[in-house]
């Protein structure tokens, strides 16, 4: 074969040898596909829309559901379908002076079953209504206050068993005390104080035995068996019963006011009078001037004098009316201010003067005036206007006129607001 010669064609020669193939190369890795997206509904391509559109719909798998969580039971104060009470109702509780009392208070606040508290809690505080919503499920809390709200409902239980022990009580107190009472049994017996219904019931018992005994002052057997119901009462409730502290203060100063009102009585007097146990005014009450002048030492002359003024003054708090809004003392109280202020007026216009008349004038005002102050003093501490008592001792006289006619002012508001 010629070296121009064509190589042999394959094709020709079958026998011929192939030549080796080459590899064809690896594909390459095509790129992760995107999830796919379904559109449902024709895109707009046109001008924008006025209002946003809705955005489309995503084929997403709905995840599974959950349990529903149980259904809150949330207290109410009344509901039709909620279960009937097993206790009876009370009857009804308005006083008799129309006004809503403490019992007809919880009757509308206490749900069916009181273990499950209250919804809400309305009480009046310095003439305004509060509301307040509390969600109390402890009967011990929903006890604890009903005891806040009976401390001043019976303030004027407190203020007769005061007298009851100064040996100053009237039969009037009885029915002045008695719409508290009731109500506050009612209350109480809604809430199941079976101790506090028992003590409120031998209580008032005492107090039905006291006013048939057919006296009109409380004394001997009713006063003891009111007196001994009522160490029961302070047992069981003493944020509304217990008198000690309160009861101290005010006989101290009730004391202190009727020594000093006589004259010659000197701090040394007073205190001869209290080292010989003198220090009630039922002891006062009782002691004659023999007595007075054999243990203290003193002159029976002297003496004589004290025991009068006490007796005067028991006289004077037996004569008057008592009413829960203390409208006796208030008058007095009014009474004393307007005389205090005559007897100021004339002591700074004898002041002025230089006569030894005028001086004199000055000294005999400046008694009076102390007198009357004294006078005052007895029967702000009756109302328990002990703290008040304290401001007005450190005043001058002419801002002593000031906060006993400011006094006057907040004592009618006080005291027709109460219960």
């Amino acid at each position: 074969m010629s070296a121009f010669s064509k190589p042999p064609n394959d094709a020709g020669n079958p026998g011929a040898p192939k030549p080796e193939a080459k590899p064809a190369p690896a594909p390459k890795p095509a790129a992760p596909a995107g999830p796919p997206v379904i559109v449902t509904r024709t895109i707009d391509v046109g001008p924008a829309p006025k209002t946003r559109p809705a955005a489309p719909n995503m084929n997403v798998p709905a995840p599974p559901p959950k349990a529903a969580p149980p259904p809150q039971k949330t207290p109410t104060l009344r509901m039709d379908n909620a279960p009937k009470s097993v206790r009876p109702s009370a009857p009804p509780m308005a006083q008799e002076d129309g006004t809503a009392s403490i019992a007809d208070t919880f009757e509308r606040l206490l749900s069916s079953d009181v273990d499950k508290g209250f919804d809400a809690i309305e009480h009046t505080a310095e003439s305004e209504v509060v509301a307040t919503s509390i969600d109390l499920t402890d009967l011990a809390e929903v006890r604890s206050l009903f005891a806040q709200l009976a401390a001043n409902h019976v303030r004027p239980v407190r203020d007769f068993l005061m007298d009851v022990r100064w040996g100053e009580a009237t039969i009037e107190w009885i029915d002045v005390c008695a719409p508290a009472l009731r109500s506050l049994r009612r209350a109480a017996e809604k809430l199941e104080l079976v101790e506090l219904c028992a003590a409120l019931d031998a209580f008032s018992a005492a107090l039905a035995g006291a006013k048939t005994a057919g006296s009109r002052t409380i004394e001997s057997y009713a006063r003891a068996a009111i007196l001994s119901t009522h160490e029961t009462l302070a047992t069981v409730m003493p944020q509304a019963f217990a008198l000690d502290l309160d009861r101290t203060q005010r006989e101290s100063a009730i004391l202190q006011s009727l020594f000093l009102q006589v004259p010659d009585v000197k701090k040394i007097t007073i205190d001869k009078l209290y080292a010989a146990g003198l220090t009630t005014l039922e002891a006062m009450l009782l002691a004659t001037p023999g007595d007075i002048a054999a243990t203290t030492g003193i002159d029976e002359k002297l003496a004589k004098h004290i025991v009068a003024r006490f007796r005067e003054y028991h006289a004077q708090v037996q004569s008057g009316v008592p009413d829960a809004t203390r409208a006796a003392e208030r008058a007095r109280i009014a009474e004393l201010t307007a005389r205090l202020r005559r007897e100021h007026d004339a002591y700074e216009a004898a002041a002025k003067g230089w006569t030894a008349e005028a001086a004199e004038k000055k000294k005999e005002l400046r008694d009076s005036r102390g007198r009357t102050m004294l006078d005052i003093q007895a029967v702000l501490a009756r109302l328990g206007e002990v703290d008040r008592l304290k401001d007005i001792e450190r005043l001058p006289f002419e801002r002593k006129l000031a906060h006993l006619e400011a006094f006057l002012e907040e004592a009618r508001d006080k005291y027709l607001a109460q219960p």
